[in-house]
């Protein structure tokens, strides 16, 4: 089965990301955050253009940040969606009614057009997609009550001085990602998702974090009998490249060992949603630790990358991989 990935261009930091599979005459579209409303606006052009469609299948909130979610409104308002992924934390916890308004605003709309609202915990089916974290019990009991405070890396001090031990080791082959990196409570409730087509797999991360991605890896072995990086042909590096949100362990689980340069084939892919605005590739940290296990790293920078498998060609220039200087 074909299918094509589209990650458009965003502002602010956030991301806009557009699925479609199947057969001509019988294609299925999926939209997965939706950045800003200039590039939610974006997106309902990609939809009609491109997929020559104005019908969206499922439509998923990663989180509820508005740079990631506002987007979503305006997919919601000029397309027909037949079905809203997401979070709804203040279902479950009391917080201020000005809290979450993107989040707030997207369920309200989707009531009004009778949309169906669906919540993406570990397990859910959205299409060919599975969600792989967070697990529902994670995200109430240990989650949500972390909502509003600083990110917090268990045993800091002891992992710094194996972080610092492990890049002495390994210095010859440039810097590594720390094993300590730590996000949000907000950041590792991302929805992560995985699919595969025709033995392709495809991970989106949204803003998660290394707890949330090893979370994943580990619903994906043990519940689903997964193993990630065999199969993997793209991911999503989380929150533009961040190396808070990696660790050589979760790249491990998910894209692969690293491999000596000689021994590498390059067969994966990861996509990078950075604004224009930044005016810089990702982190060559994280950009490199990729390149080690077999993933060359693409950044949107103002422009959409296109990822396809048996899908009708556009006619679009090949894409530049980034930090190729090394």
């Amino acid at each position: 089965m074909g299918y094509e990935v589209d990650f458009l261009p965003v502002e602010a930091g956030g991301a806009a990301i557009c699925v479609r599979w199947g057969t001509p005459g019988n294609y299925k579209v999926l939209v997965y955050d939706g950045g800003t409303a200039v590039s939610g606006e974006h997106l309902v052009r990609h939809v009609e253009s491109l997929y020559m469609t104005s019908r969206v299948d499922y439509v998923v909130s990663s989180h509820h940040a508005c740079d990631h979610s506002a987007g979503l409104a305006v997919v919601l308002r000029k397309l027909r969606v037949g079905e809203l992924w997401m979070q709804r934390p203040w279902a479950y916890t009391a917080m201020p009614s000005t809290a979450m308004p993107a989040g707030r605003a997207l369920e309200q709309l989707a009531d009004s057009k009778r949309i169906p609202v669906r919540e993406p915990f570990a397990g859910a089916r959205i299409g060919p997609f599975t969600v792989l974290s967070p697990r529902r019990d994670w995200y109430l009991d240990t989650l949500l009550p972390a909502f509003g405070q600083p990110a917090t890396a268990p045993r800091r001090r002891l992992l710094a001085l194996i972080a610092s031990s492990h890049h002495w080791v390994h210095r010859w082959a440039g810097p590594h990602l720390r094993v300590d990196a730590a996000t949000t409570a907000e950041n590792e409730s991302s929805v992560v998702l995985h699919a595969e087509f025709d033995g392709r797999g495809v991970v989106l991360t949204g803003r998660a974090g290394v707890r949330a991605l090893d979370a994943a890896a580990s619903y994906a072995e043990q519940q689903l009998g997964i193993d990630l990086p065999a199969s993997l042909c793209l991911i999503q590096a989380p929150n533009g490249g961040s190396p808070d949100h990696l660790s050589p362990t979760v790249l491990d689980r998910i894209v692969g060992r690293c491999k000596p340069r000689r021994a590498r084939t390059y067969t994966k892919s990861a996509f990078i949603s950075v604004s224009l605005e930044d005016g810089q590739d990702p982190s060559p940290i994280v950009t490199e630790a990729l390149k080690r296990r077999g993933a060359l790293s693409f950044v949107t920078l103002g422009t959409s990358l296109h990822h396809l498998h048996e899908m009708p060609d556009r006619g679009w220039y090949r894409a530049r991989p980034a930090n190729m200087k090394t």
